[in-house]
């Protein structure tokens, strides 16, 4: 056979494969379609999992599923899905975690890039929120009480390597004091102690927070994101309130196996874009504190390198690592 023979049976191919490629998009989905959550029902991620799989299976016409496969802080499922067949019917609700914990765990079965991002659907701020029993009210009073005081200010958290670990350890860097991390096993447990005084200040969501500081059992010193949050126009962003450049939001993205095809890819980022933007859900992602986005994959892309070159400093600094 001559090469030129070669090159003609080559093209051939590749363009019959590209044929079915988009004849697969253009009748996607054709069977279920399974969205991974990596932690229990009833967080924040979960919820927005089933927000979005609902409205799809109404406009795609099949069913999306979430299922739920905790532990290890989200690795478990997302290894599962490197696994995955990339076809589509293989999808994975993230949030900021997915890139920190690849600079965490020493011993990782796979990489950022052994995932397609989709898009990212929202992300929402921190509130650094108090017991009110605590003394400080501002971010300065704070920094000032955790450089004067013998004693370190206990700190809780979801856990060891958590999106709220991370952020309070960059907060010690760059107030330059260092208080005691006190990890608990979820978000929800260290706020119960929050709100028992066992612990005086934690970081959590807006839709984990709003209720008990609208009821003024917690209070609120200030808010992670660049710009004051609606829901608490009175609070300072970190930015504000003395401590010039800080950010740290948690985002929650879709992604898919690296070799899903781009047609498929598009779909899915063009139906889920449209729900995030729709009056309806991109109202019911604000009352549960989260500001709707819907980006392209190479914004998602951009996003990802972003967050890796900024989180992997405050990680070295910090010195956490798991095996």
């Amino acid at each position: 056979m001559s090469h030129v023979t070669k090159l003609i049976q080559a093209s051939l191919f590749a363009a019959l494969s590209a044929g079915t490629a988009n004849a697969l998009a253009q009748d996607y989905p054709t069977q279920p379609v399974r969205i991974t959550v990596g932690m229990a029902p009833g967080g924040s991620n979960d919820t927005i999992a089933r927000l979005i799989s609902a409205e799809l299976s109404e406009k795609m016409g099949k069913t999306f599923v979430v299922e739920n496969k905790p532990g290890a802080n989200s690795t478990i499922a997302t290894n599962e899905l490197k696994r995955a067949k990339p076809d589509g019917y293989n999808l994975m609700l993230v949030i900021s975690s997915h890139v920190t914990n690849t600079m965490l765990y020493r011993n990782l079965n796979y990489k950022l890039a052994d995932f397609k991002p989709v898009t990212v659907i929202a992300d929402t701020p921190f509130v650094l929120v108090a017991n009110p029993k605590f003394q400080p009210d501002t971010l300065r009073q704070f920094i000032d009480l955790a450089k004067s005081s013998d004693q370190k200010i206990d700190f809780g958290t979801p856990g060891l390597g958590s999106t709220q670990h991370i952020a309070m350890e960059l907060m010690d860097q760059m107030a330059g004091i260092k208080m005691n991390h006190v990890p608990y096993k979820g978000g929800a447990p260290a706020q119960t102690d929050l709100l028992g005084g066992v612990i005086p200040v934690i970081f959590a969501t807006p839709t984990q927070s709003l209720p008990f500081i609208q009821k003024k059992q917690l209070k609120a010193i200030a808010v992670t994101s660049r710009k004051r949050l609606p829901q608490l126009p009175d609070v300072p962003t970190f930015d504000e309130a003395g401590l010039p450049g800080y950010e740290a939001n948690v985002w929650f993205g879709i992604i898919a196996p690296k070799d899903t095809p781009d047609d498929i890819v598009e779909t899915l980022n063009k139906e889920i874009n449209a729900i995030v933007k729709s009056d309806k859900i991109g109202k019911r992602l604000q009352d549960l504190g989260l500001n709707p986005i819907g980006s392209t994959t190479e914004q998602f892309q951009t996003l990802l390198d972003q967050e890796q070159t900024k989180w992997q400093d405050v990680i070295k600094k910090a010195n956490i690592q798991f095996q």
